[in-house]
C-alpha cells in the first residue's frame, strides 16, 4: 500500500491521470507518463480548471521551503503511476 505524505490531501485516479490534491498548497498535483510532475491551481470553490496547469518549479519549491513534501508527492504520484500502468520509464 501506498502512504501520502499528507493526512489531508486526495487523492483521485482518473482514467489516465491521477491527482494528489494538497489542501495546504491550495493545488493539486499530477505527472505525465514520463515523470514530470505538474500541478493545478485550486479555485476558491475546490474545482480545478485544467487551463491553468504548469510544470512544478523546483528552485520556487525550495524558495517556499516546501521542496522534501513536494518531493515525497512526486515520488508517490510516480509509485501510483507504475502501478497503474501509466508510467513509461527509460530502459
Amino acid at each position: 500500500m501506498i502512504s501520502l505524505p499528507n493526512p489531508t490531501a486526495q487523492t483521485t485516479i482518473m482514467s489516465d491521470m491521477i491527482l494528489y490534491t494538497c489542501d495546504d498548497h491550495a493545488c493539486a498535483y499530477t505527472v505525465d507518463s514520463e515523470g514530470t510532475l505538474y500541478y493545478i491551481p485550486l479555485s476558491v470553490n475546490d474545482t480545478l480548471n485544467f487551463n491553468q496547469i504548469e510544470e512544478v518549479d523546483y528552485d520556487e519549491i525550495e524558495e517556499l521551503n516546501a521542496y522534501e513534501q513536494v518531493k515525497e508527492i512526486h515520488d508517490k504520484l510516480i509509485s501510483m503511476m507504475k502501478v497503474a500502468g501509466l508510467y513509461y520509464q527509460f530502459a
